[in-house]
């Protein structure tokens, strides 16, 4: 059910997850309304009254830990795109410094790269992948890389460095690979689930006008909530996800240099 509200787009499937956050809501309280009347509804106010707070606080507070920890998760993935990015920059740098007549091709294949991963790795990240094209890439730029001689003891430790990066950049990639595979927090299914527990507990109160449109108000906040959990627990995907600007201002930064 979360792939499929994730597949939807953002306003779409904000309202489905509300939409339906409101129907279950409504029907476990109608439910245990219908049930509860069967007994006496005044000895059960003070027990449910008191379970409510309690499962209530605790599906606040596991919703505010949900939700950190996609945060939390968006900015690690966020601080290693930015770090992939200086590695890029640092390799295309120091080939300049290197020799820049010699490392032309390399330095093409460098902005090659971080155009690819622009147009291929993050549509591929939507789909839980890595582009095959970008991995190429990868190959031909450390083959490049390898095939330089260093004359000198600077080009050697300029070669160290370049290697460095390049060491960099898989893991970079892996970190991102990651964050696209990552599923939603586990404890999403028992906030739902404590969700549903607080509903019934409005069992013991007939519905009204103001009740029904608290009810209404709870059970929308939680399905915004909810969605917001969901969408940023993947990042490559919606308009919650992270987006490519980092590479795409390196790229034309780098474009402008060698013009």
């Amino acid at each position: 059910m979360f792939d499929f509200i994730l597949s939807l787009s953002t306003w779409v499937g904000c309202v489905t997850l509300i939409t339906f956050t409101i129907a279950m809501g409504f029907v476990v309280y109608i439910s245990s309304y219908k049930l509860i009347s069967k007994y006496k509804r005044e000895d059960m106010k003070d027990s449910t009254s008191n379970l409510f707070r309690v499962v209530g606080m605790l599906v606040s507070l596991m919703l505010a830990l949900a939700f950190s920890e996609v945060i939390i998760e968006m900015r690690t993935i966020r601080n290693a795109i930015q770090r992939e990015t200086v590695a890029l920059s640092d390799i295309f740098a120091v080939l300049k410094l290197y020799d820049p007549e010699a490392t032309q091709d390399v330095q093409a294949i460098v902005i090659d790269y971080a155009q690819a991963v622009i147009d291929d790795d993050w549509p591929a990240l939507a789909d839980d992948r890595l582009s095959q094209r970008v991995g190429d890439l990868k190959t031909q730029l450390a083959k490049g890389v390898l095939n330089l001689k260093p004359a000198t003891p600077n080009q050697e430790m300029m070669l160290s460095h370049i290697l460095t990066d390049l060491d960099a950049l898989s893991d970079h990639r892996v970190i991102r690979l990651d964050a696209a595979l990552a599923e939603p927090p586990v404890y999403v299914y028992i906030i739902i689930f404590g969700f549903l527990v607080t509903m019934a507990c409005f069992g013991v109160y007939r519905p009204q006008a103001p009740l029904i449109v608290l009810v209404t108000m709870y059970t929308i906040f939680i399905g915004l909530v909810l969605y917001l959990v969901l969408a940023l627990s993947d990042p490559f995907q919606g308009s919650f996800g992270v987006a490519s600007t980092p590479f795409e201002y390196l790229v034309e930064t780098l474009q402008s240099e060698i013009r």
